[in-house]
C-alpha cells in the first residue's frame, strides 16, 4: 500500500491514511516505531505491507504493519528509508569482498546458579572461501580455555564434551590467536558469523588472555542480522531453519563449532544466490 500521511497519533505508535474517504490507522509495533516512527509526519509517503493480525486500542481495532518497502518525505524530498535500495546496497557490499571466512564457536556456559560469568571460546571451526564459493581452507578444533576455568555440568552435558577427549586434543589459546592471524594476514576476509554472539566471544577472549585484537565490528557480517534486515523479518532466524528453507533438507543440530561454520557458508551461498 502506497499513501501519503494524513494523521499521527505519537502515543498510539498509529498513523493515518485516508481509504476510499475514510479515516484508517494503522499500528507500529514497538520494533518497527523505535526504527520509523520519528519520519512519520503529516504529508510523508509511506509504502508499507499490512500484517494478517489487527490490534485493538482503546476499543478500536487498528491493522498493523508488517514492514515498510519506503517511507519518503516529499517537502524537501527526503528518502528515508527504500527496502529495494538497502538491498541493492546490501549486495554490493558483499559482491566487492574476495574472501570470506565463515567461522563458529562454541563456548562455555555458566553453572545453574551462575555469578559473574565471561563466556570463553572452547572450540572453533572456520571455512575460508573465495567470493566465488570454492573452498581454500576447512578446520576445527578444540581451544582449552585459561587454566583456572572448570567445565560446568551445563556446558559438558549441552556440547557433550568428553572432558579426557577435550584437554588431550585441545590447542591452547595462543596457537588459535596464531593461526586466526595467519588467515586474516593471508586473506584479509569478511568473517562471517551467524549472530552477535560469536563476535563478542572474540572480542572477550582477547581480553581474557591479554591479546591485541585482530578484529573490529565492521570485519564482521552478520549473517543473521543480513537475513532479519532483507526478509523484513521480525523475529530470530535459527541458522538450522534457515539451511532447511534453502535447501529443503533436514540438517540436525549437533552443537559442533565444524558442522556451524559449514552450514554457514552454505546459507551464505543460498542467500548470495536469492539475491542475485
Amino acid at each position: 500500500m502506497t499513501k501519503i500521511i494524513y494523521d499521527v497519533n505519537p502515543e498510539l505508535k498509529v498513523f493515518y491514511l485516508i481509504i476510499d474517504g475514510r479515516k484508517m490507522g494503522f499500528y507500529l509495533s514497538n520494533r518497527l516505531a523505535k526504527t520509523f516512527f520519528n519520519y512519520l509526519r503529516v504529508g510523508v509517503l509511506v509504502d508499507f505491507e499490512i500484517a494478517p493480525k489487527r490490534k485493538r486500542i482503546h476499543r478500536i481495532k487498528y491493522y498493523q504493519v508488517a514492514h515498510f518497502n519506503r517511507v519518503i518525505s516529499l517537502n524537501p524530498y527526503i528518502v528515508h528509508y527504500d527496502l529495494n535500495k538497502l538491498r541493492k546496497d546490501m549486495q554490493a557490499v558483499l559482491d566487492k569482498q574476495k574472501y570470506f571466512l565463515f567461522i563458529d564457536f562454541e563456548m562455555t556456559m555458566p553453572g545453574y546458579h551462575p555469578g559473574d560469568f565471561t563466556p570463553e571460546i572452547i572450540q572453533v571451526g572456520y571455512v575460508v572461501a573465495k567470493a566465488s564459493g570454492s573452498i581454500i581452507e576447512q578446520t576445527g578444533y578444540y581451544v582449552l580455555p585459561k587454566a583456572q576455568t572448570n567445565l560446568s555440568k551445563r556446558t559438558k552435558k549441552f556440547l557433550k564434551l568428553d572432558e579426557l577427549k577435550f584437554y588431550e586434543d585441545g590447542l591452547h589459546y595462543e596457537k588459535f590467536y596464531l593461526d586466526l592471524k595467519r588467515v586474516i594476514d593471508k586473506f584479509s576476509p569478511k568473517l562471517v558469523v551467524w549472530g552477535k554472539n560469536d563476535i563478542s566471544a572474540l572480542s572477550d577472549s582477547y581480553r581474557l588472555h591479554d591479546k591485541t585484537p585482530l578484529t573490529e565490528d565492521t570485519d564482521f557480517i552478520d549473517l543473521l542480522k543480513l537475513h532479519k534486515d532483507y526478509y523484513n523479518l521480525r523475529d530470530d532466524l535459527g541458522l538450522f531453519k534457515a539451511f532447511k528453507t534453502y535447501y529443503d533438507v533436514d540438517e540436525h543440530q549437533a552443537h559442533d563449532a565444524s558442522d556451524d561454520a559449514v552450514v554457514t557458508k552454505y546459507v551464505f551461498d543460498a542467500f548470495m544466490s536469492y539475491m542475485k
